[in-house]
């Protein structure tokens, strides 16, 4: 499933990044998008705590053929979205054992 967001859909007020009238322009739609990606996070830590309860055991949290398999799409996605997988690959393991962690702890609660 591949979701196409405009930057209007986001609420930046220029449609693409050449349509800026200023570096206050940039700064803003650079600061919306952050904002945006941030409270995706947010919401991506609730379905992570959620999973929590399908989990039998502390030890089932990891899931590293899960992991595998995640790391193995977001690769695929940052060709996808013209991103160097190795920035995309990296930066989704750290989010992802970040997340691993918060089950974790969430779990033992």
């Amino acid at each position: 499933m591949t979701i196409k967001l405009t930057s209007r859909d986001i609420g930046i007020d220029a449609e693409t990044p050449d349509d800026c009238k200023s570096l206050g322009d940039v700064r803003q739609a650079i600061d919306t998008i952050d904002k945006q990606v941030i409270q995706l996070l947010g919401m991506r830590k609730g379905y992570v705590l959620s999973a929590a309860q399908f989990k039998e055991t502390a030890e089932a949290i990891p899931a590293p053929e899960r992991v595998a398999a995640m790391l193995k799409a977001r690769q695929c996605w940052s060709k996808e979205a013209e991103l160097s997988e190795d920035f995309i690959v990296p930066l989704y393991a750290q989010i992802i054992q970040w997340f691993i962690q918060q089950q974790t702890h969430f779990w033992h609660k």
